[in-house]
């Protein structure tokens, strides 16, 4: 297809400066946009670099698409030359020159156009640190560890004494900050009056009938705040689910799916309440990869 009021032979003379343009502006307002993100900057120049580089990207595709992609067809038989001519050997010379040069421009804006696309793209991969760290274990993990002792909300160790009567109090792992390590509150209960029998496996977990549960409701993760002692069951106060205290803290009301994660105890040589180990399943609500 050629286009009207040019011969055969005659070429369209393009512009390539606005795709270059548009390249440049390309690059540019990724690179901006990167270290916009990186140093905190401003919503204004986040927002204003990323459309600067797509207004950029913009106007390279489109000059592309209308100056520099060669839809012309030429079809029809191959006419025979004429006897050759130095006039005519020096005109042929000077139109393959001029296709050669404009081939070159297309072909190194085309590479430009890619690695402008690529940059663009690649800028894109920073939002994913927008996504906050990898959590790893720290949904299987809590504060406690073998050997760490129990304390009470001021500090102090938590010995077999505090409970001597029965009741329950709040208990949080030795050298936590209390504040930070909320997924590792305790309800520590005692039972004075042999009611408590150890589940199957859990036998050696409550020494001298202490029992230990996580605090975090296994529904939404609410606080486990009371202990109704006459029904033996802790409460949580957000979706009113019940937890019954001498069956493993298994769920016996509300919408919680399964029971309070227990924490294996023991008793040193001083009376100090301590943990076995961390707990044995994750607390707190299910996620991904609990049943």
């Amino acid at each position: 297809m050629s286009d009207p009021g040019r011969g055969p032979g005659e070429q369209r003379r393009v512009s390539t400066w606005p795709a270059a343009l548009g390249i440049i502006a390309t690059i540019g307002g990724a690179v901006v946009f990167v270290v916009a993100f990186a140093t905190g900057a401003s919503n204004a120049w986040l927002g204003g670099s990323l459309a600067f580089a797509l207004l950029g990207l913009g106007l390279a595709l489109a000059f592309w698409g209308r100056d520099l992609a060669g839809d012309q067809v030429i079809a029809g038989p191959y006419p025979i030359p004429p006897e050759e001519t130095e006039d005519q050997g020096a005109a042929l010379a000077a139109q393959l020159d001029e296709h050669a040069s404009v081939l070159t421009r297309r072909g190194f804006l085309f590479k430009g156009l890619v690695f402008s696309v690529g940059v663009f793209a690649l800028s894109q991969v920073v939002l994913l640190g927008a996504l906050g760290p990898w959590p790893g274990d720290r949904l299987s993990t809590t504060g406690w560890r073998r050997g760490r002792r129990l304390v009470d909300s001021d500090g102090e160790p938590v010995t077999r004494d505090a409970l001597a009567t029965g009741g329950f109090l709040v208990a949080f792992p030795e050298g936590n900050d209390l504040h930070e390590g909320a997924d590792s509150q305790v309800v520590l209960l005692h039972f004075v009056n042999g009611e408590y029998t150890p589940p199957a496996g859990r036998e050696t977990w409550s020494p001298e009938n202490f029992v230990a549960y996580s605090r975090v409701c296994t529904h939404a993760g609410c606080p486990v705040a009371q202990y109704a002692d006459v029904d033996q069951v802790l409460l949580c106060p957000c979706h009113q689910s019940a937890f019954d205290v001498l069956d493993g803290a298994r769920p016996v009301a509300g919408p919680a799916g399964r029971a309070l994660p227990q924490l294996p105890l023991a008793i040193d040589d001083e009376g100090v309440l301590y943990a076995q180990s961390d707990f044995t399943e994750p607390i707190g609500p299910g996620y991904w990869n609990i049943a």
